[in-house]
């Protein structure tokens, strides 16, 4: 049996450069052990409160009812069993829950609900993101996080 496990990132192996970092309550959501750093986030409230995209990342096949998925910037909740369309917002079999703007990235590893810091400018490496998906990098970019 293989006992070996991957260490986690660093905090210099995710974040390259903080330009402006925010101290804000990141919630961890019900269910969840924790967020750590490098997660992206969202803040409606102007950097007081802060979440992060919990829902699986959507994938061809078969949704059953009431799956919640995320696709292109969106999270939606499939209305019917075998649902093998794909989620956009016009589709009858999904309802469309929202989109998700990433506006921060996590600075820390929490878990619980805390006030943490968060990068609101800056510049991060892509791959070493936790819990993205390719459809933040617009709204990260728009908000001044420049993925490398």
């Amino acid at each position: 049996m293989n006992n070996i496990s991957k260490r986690p990132n660093t905090i210099d192996e995710v974040i390259i450069k903080k330009d402006q970092v925010v101290s804000g309550t990141v919630v961890v959501p019900d269910g969840v052990e924790g967020l750590v750093f490098g997660t992206p986030l969202t803040s409606i409230d102007g950097g007081l409160n802060w979440t992060s995209q919990e829902r699986d990342v959507w994938v061809a096949g078969e949704s059953s009812t009431d799956d919640e998925v995320f696709h292109d910037g969106h999270s939606y909740k499939s209305l019917e069993d075998a649902n093998s369309n794909e989620p956009v917002i016009d589709d009858p079999k999904w309802q469309h829950l929202g989109e998700f703007d990433a506006n921060g990235i996590l600075g820390e590893n929490i878990t619980e609900t805390s006030k943490v810091s968060v990068v609101v400018t800056g510049s991060a490496r892509e791959k070493h993101l936790v819990k993205y998906d390719g459809s933040m990098r617009p709204s990260l970019f728009k908000n001044k996080i420049i993925l490398k």
